[in-house]
């Protein structure tokens, strides 16, 4: 039985996850799927819940907090809730602007015109 709460949208982006009170936990990593709750990133470092994290995504930003991490093999399968977004301007980030228009319709900073980040 499906519990989840939200859609869930299958992907493979890199993503750079950075932890914001310490610029030196950083790891490289695949984001799996996104739904409207979030972002999830398989990366080879363990993150507390309510860290707060940059994911870099090609030449785009988002910024939001761990909801959790679970060692799956040598990686740990992160969970993101995203609070801002900056796009860029390439055309992987205008893949990604759709497939985050899709899977978080309303999200700050889907729009183009909105560039704070938070």
């Amino acid at each position: 039985m499906e519990r989840r709460l939200h859609e869930r949208v299958t992907v493979r982006f890199e993503a750079k996850v950075t932890e914001l009170n310490n610029l030196k936990l950083s790891a490289c990593g695949m984001v799996s799927d996104i739904s409207e709750a979030g972002i999830c990133v398989a990366i080879p470092l363990q993150l507390a819940p309510g860290d707060l994290v940059q994911l870099e995504m090609a030449d785009s930003v988002l910024r939001g907090h761990v909801v959790y991490s679970r060692s799956e093999s040598s990686l740990f399968r992160t969970g993101i809730e995203v609070e801002r977004i900056r796009l860029g301007a390439t055309e992987i980030s205008q893949l990604l602007q759709r497939t985050l228009s899709e899977a978080m319709p309303g999200a700050p900073g889907l729009d183009r015109s909105e560039t704070y980040i938070g």
